[in-house]
């Protein structure tokens, strides 16, 4: 983000607008996004991800329970054009209601393309997180989507590098998914169906 973007989220996020993403600011965006995420956690912490979702999905072997999710606006995959996308089952109705979320808070072809949500980067990937060779990410359950990783990438710094708007963020915490952005300062491309 440049300097007048990261303003403007001091600012809708309420904190002192000055400019400076330090420890305030980013205290101030994670209360402000935690206030936004259902009571209940809807999902479990990443620890506990097995006993809630199941078994991680493998290569050439098990795959977690699918449910399709028909979205209401069309992403592209590369060139691809994508209008349905296939997560848990568990999480595929909220990730719905992200998607209409956007759609409303985006009601232009233009704004979601300026805010990088027709760029869908993956959903469902039976791997081992990058960086860690013991742990599954997410994406093998089928509960993390990446979305606009060319202006959000995993190591680039998120306000000061990563362009990510916080209204996709919010969206997202809304139905009670983590914005990677926010709690870990990097990977903001990164939602994921776990409690923060």
């Amino acid at each position: 983000m440049n300097q007048a973007a990261i303003l403007r989220t001091q600012k809708r996020i309420g904190t002192t607008d000055d400019g400076f993403w330090g420890p305030r600011s980013i205290a101030a965006c994670q209360n402000y996004l935690r206030a936004m995420m259902p009571r209940t956690a809807p999902f479990p912490k990443q620890a506990m991800i097995e006993s809630f979702f199941g078994r991680h999905g493998e290569n050439e072997g098990y795959t977690p329970p699918m449910k399709e999710v028909l979205l209401p606006f069309t992403v592209y995959y590369n060139e691809t054009r994508v209008t349905k996308l296939r997560a848990h089952e568990k999480c595929a109705d909220s990730l719905l209601r992200v998607f209409e979320r956007l759609a409303e808070e985006f009601p232009t072809e233009a704004a979601r393309e300026s805010a990088g949500i027709q760029t869908y980067n993956g959903l469902y990937n039976p791997r081992r997180m990058r960086g860690n060779r013991g742990a599954w990410s997410m994406h093998a359950w089928a509960i993390a989507i990446d979305l606009d990783a060319g202006r959000n990438g995993n190591s680039s710094h998120w306000p000061s590098r990563a362009k990510m708007p916080i209204e996709v963020m919010e969206c997202f915490a809304k139905e009670g998914w983590t914005p990677a952005g926010a709690f870990w300062h990097r990977d903001a491309m990164h939602f994921q169906a776990t409690d923060v």
